[in-house]
């Protein structure tokens, strides 16, 4: 008798599930990204966003940059991966320096900032399109709007997730300069 013979597969969970993707969890925190302000942000409660490490998500949202950058005729992937992880880990101590309620693990700062790249995807394929550098000053404001949403979205998730209402100011600044870095990558 061999080892294998031992194993029972009926009982065996999905590989999906076994891997932590979590599709309706995923579809949720893109909506309270994609709608910052509304009910949908209000609607993830403050303890599943704390010990979220869901990274399914960000995972495919950097993928997907880098792949909408590609069609573009940019090889950026590199860079991509280089600030959002580099900034990452700035996000991180940062928040834990400002964090009076207890320690923010990285994991949760990666799904959050990596859940807020999504308006960033969607600036690159509208420049998968058209070239938003030549729009002039309609590409510019179109930029900084991507920017202020991706900077809304995420310190809103930081706010209700880590219980930092009085730091979202503090935590706003570096949140746009990341933003930005992405948003630059996708234009330039």
């Amino acid at each position: 008798m061999t080892p294998l013979d031992n194993e029972d597969y009926d009982n065996e969970p999905p590989l999906l599930e076994e891997l932590g993707v979590n599709f309706p969890h995923i579809y949720s925190k893109s909506r309270a990204v994609l709608f910052p302000i509304g009910k949908h942000a209000k609607s993830l409660e403050s303890g599943l966003i704390e010990d979220d490490a869901d990274l399914a998500g960000p995972l495919a949202f950097a993928l997907g940059l880098g792949g909408e950058l590609l069609l573009a005729g940019k090889m950026h992937f590199g860079y991509v991966y280089g600030f959002g992880l580099s900034g990452c880990l700035a996000m991180t101590i940062l928040l834990n320096l400002l964090n009076p309620n207890g320690a923010v693990s990285m994991w949760t700062v990666i799904s959050i900032l990596g859940y807020a790249l999504l308006p960033v995807n969607l600036l690159a394929g509208i420049n998968v399109l058209y070239r938003i550098h030549k729009m002039s000053v309609v590409g510019m404001v179109l930029a900084v709007v991507i920017i202020l949403w991706c900077t809304a979205a995420s310190t809103r998730l930081f706010e209700r997730g880590c219980q930092m209402r009085d730091q979202r100011f503090l935590v706003a600044y570096p949140a746009a300069l990341l933003y930005s870095a992405f948003v630059m990558i996708t234009i330039f």
